[in-house]
């Protein structure tokens, strides 16, 4: 799910009344606020940092210095001096708030959850805080704690900007699917105009397998949005699950237009021109591919397969080899090696490969099926009657394997056996098991 937060960053600032200090600090105070009035953030630091050499122990300078540094992204010196501040003056929440907010953007997140916890502490009603520390919450993957903090915050404050909208991505993470469509509508009632809400509802709807529904809000971010790629291709993949390989393609093809370094966005339109069987142009993207992400094994696997279904099986087995060499744990890449070497008469390479793809997937009938035909290559059909019997075991009906199977047990001169499965065969649909009956099994 797409997890786009917009956290409620409010960074109050205190303009306190000059009597205390000295005069040259009260100056130098004024003349900062001055600059902080008109957003000159640097100028405005330099003169806290003056008054600060002869008032040094004024929490309010240096609450407004980070206030400051935070605004010109000078996060750690912001946390630096919301520490002093807190030092000298600890009863200010908005000190540990503030210093939460900058701790967030250092990616602290724990400790920007401490900083929000204590401001709450000291300022127990204030919606605003409970929504941030729930986003920080989000941010270590503390899902419930975050829904939390968000059910509070609406308690407090119901207007709270994008409150529904992260609390549903929060539900959507925790697969409460209805809870957070719920709160996406809620959303859309009060910010019709957001295309992110569209987009997380529409993921919660292929999370559903809902993807009609999904297809119509990605359609309705994009007309909000419509040179953002990422819904383009978000849009893609939904009609490419139902089977709209061609309205697929189109989408992928806008979403390069609009950004062509895209994530995958060649990768997946190849996927789809290969379901079209437009062979070239997928291996054309599938190369962009690779040209772009030289180490995604899953382009190199997929590029194999198109080459195999191109009868290159020579360039296939180079792409397989190189998938499993980035990856050896990829499901099938075993097995569709073997096939390759197969077709290259690499009898004992492909037995190997069987070998190993049945440690990745035991109960595969194809497998025992595939190395059954490899051993009869080889004169082991004794080895190839075992193959053969644990696929029948395995597998549902299924005329090849009694076929095969029958002709096994006729080199074995198990013509009894024989017969019965060509007969099997027969029953099955298999024409060449017919020829056979007509021959040796009268």
């Amino acid at each position: 799910m797409k997890n786009v937060l917009t956290s409620l960053l409010i960074l109050g600032f205190i303009l306190i009344a000059i009597s205390g200090f000295s005069q040259r600090a009260g100056e130098l105070f004024t003349s900062a606020n001055l600059k902080l009035d008109q957003l000159d953030f640097r100028g405005a630091i330099k003169d806290y940092t003056k008054a600060l050499i002869t008032d040094p122990s004024n929490a309010d300078i240096y609450f407004n210095r980070a206030y400051c540094k935070s605004r010109i992204n000078d996060h750690l010196g912001a946390v630096q001096d919301y520490n002093r501040a807190i030092a000298i003056y600890p009863d200010m929440p908005n000190a540990y708030y503030n210093r939460a907010i900058a701790k967030e953007h250092l990616k602290d997140y724990k400790g920007a959850i401490q900083d929000h916890t204590i401001a709450l502490s000291q300022d127990p009603n204030n919606a605003n805080i409970y929504f941030s520390r729930g986003i920080n919450k989000s941010l270590i993957m503390d899902h419930l704690g975050a829904i939390q903090d968000f059910n509070k915050t609406i308690s407090l404050n119901p207007l709270t900007v994008n409150i529904y909208f992260n609390r549903g991505i929060e539900k959507g993470y925790l697969q409460d699917y209805s809870g957070a469509i719920q709160d996406y509508n809620k959303a859309i009632s009060v910010d019709s105009s957001n295309a992110d809400i569209y987009a997380n509802r529409a993921f919660v709807y292929n999370s559903l397998k809902n993807f009609s529904a999904a297809v119509q809000d990605f359609s309705k971010a994009i007309s909000l949005a419509p040179n953002r790629s990422d819904l383009y291709f978000a849009r893609a993949v939904t009609r490419g699950y139902v089977n709209l390989s061609a309205l697929a393609i189109e989408d992928y093809t806008k979403a390069i237009e609009i950004n062509p370094s895209t994530n995958n966005v060649f990768f997946n339109r190849g996927i789809e021109k290969s379901h079209l069987g437009n062979y070239k142009s997928a291996l054309l993207d599938f190369n962009k591919a690779i040209e772009l992400n030289p180490n995604n094994a899953d382009i190199y696997f997929n590029r194999g397969i198109l080459k195999a279904g191109m009868g290159d099986y020579a360039a296939s087995l180079k792409d397989y080899n190189r998938a499993i060499e980035l990856n050896p744990s990829i499901i099938n890449s075993y097995f569709n090696r073997g096939i390759a070497k197969a077709h290259l008469n690499d009898r004992a390479g492909a037995i190997n490969d069987f070998n190993q793809a049945l440690f990745q997937n035991p109960d595969n009938s194809d497998i025992y099926f595939n190395r059954g035909l490899e051993k009869v290559h080889l004169r082991d059909h004794a080895g190839a009657l075992v193959d053969f019997n644990k696929g029948v075991a395995l597998s549902p009906p299924n005329a090849d394997l009694y076929y095969n199977r029958g002709l096994v047990k006729m080199s074995l001169k198990d013509t009894t056996g024989g017969c019965a499965d060509f007969m099997l065969a027969k029953n099955l649909g298999s024409g060449l098991a017919i020829a056979q009956l007509s021959k040796n099994c009268k």
